[in-house]
């Protein structure tokens, strides 16, 4: 088994990316291969043949050792593939990431009852009404609501889930140094209120325009199902929706997303919710289906 700091060490190593590395990893694990180091993977990169890397172990020691501090630090936890804290339902995804770091509450990764609520960075004032509104109602019923820190509806979500006194999930973009300057009151409170804050990414990673779609495939896996209140067919919303579809979690939407009726995403586990009372129903068969699944990994 590679442990968390050989697995950032690999993720230091330019040219390898997620699906490598997880080949990587499914390759000593099926071989039973022992290491007692990095330099042994190392060497073991260049018998399985992996294409011609140039490694400077220097530099990627030196890197590594930077984050690992950095961790500590800010009290950031490291939570990798091969951990018992990992989160279950992103085991049961192909695409899983390899590393998480998390600030707050890593128990909420895995407690039951999870809900997504995503929409545009620019919803009317109904759509930032509805998201906010919703999580509040979803609260009280004793879900944890999980979104992307986003402006807009999403912002709207983490902040009707802590006026519940909720606990809530945001899985950002970026290192987590990186983007508590972007909003570090809503970080706080989330923090303050018990919740949790999570990347793939090292505390002093700055956001990729590869990083969002990396931040919404989390963001659907960790949940239970899925509501759209505002986005449009290219945004993240739809990305979201793609994911959720993939890894086949329920989806509704709001009667105020129109658009949602006229898009090829939205064709499967569709529900339109337009009460309280749907809402709650959403909440209740998504977390039922999801808990069989993952019961039955």
């Amino acid at each position: 088994m590679v442990s968390n700091e050989d697995i950032i060490r690999l993720q230091l190593v330019n040219g390898l990316g997620r699906k490598t590395i997880t080949k990587i990893l499914r390759y000593i694990e099926n071989k039973k291969i022992k290491l007692n180091n990095f330099h042994d993977i190392v060497k073991l990169l260049k018998d399985m043949g992996v294409k011609r890397l140039k490694i400077d172990l220097e530099k990627i020691e030196r890197d590594a050792l930077e984050i690992f501090e950095c961790c500590k630090k800010n009290k950031i936890k490291i939570i990798g593939i091969y951990d018992e804290r990992y989160p279950k339902r992103l085991k049961t995804i192909e695409d899983k990431p390899l590393i998480l770091y998390v600030d707050g509450d890593q128990n909420l990764l895995n407690q039951e009852n999870i809900i997504a609520i995503v929409g545009s960075r620019n919803p009317s004032q109904e759509g930032y009404e509805v998201s906010s509104i919703f999580a509040e109602r979803l609260t009280e019923e004793q879900c944890c609501i999980v979104s992307g820190f986003a402006s807009g509806c999403d912002e709207s979500a983490h902040n009707g889930c802590l006026q519940a006194r909720g606990k809530t999930i945001a899985v950002i973009p970026s290192g987590h140094l990186h983007v508590i300057k972007n909003n570090k009151v809503l970080y706080n409170m989330i923090i303050i209120n018990g919740g949790a804050i999570v990347s793939e990414l090292p505390p002093n990673a700055k956001t990729e325009k590869h990083a969002f779609i990396d931040r919404n495939r989390i963001v659907a896996a960790l949940s239970d199902g899925i509501i759209v209140i505002e986005g449009g067919q290219r945004g993240g919303t739809s990305h979201t929706v793609k994911f959720a579809n993939a890894y086949n979690k329920p989806v509704a939407y709001t009667t105020s997303f129109s658009f949602a009726k006229q898009t090829s995403i939205f064709s499967n586990n569709i529900e339109i919710i337009d009460s309280f009372e749907k809402l709650v129903n959403f909440k209740k068969k998504s977390c039922k289906k999801n808990l069989d699944k993952v019961a039955a990994q």
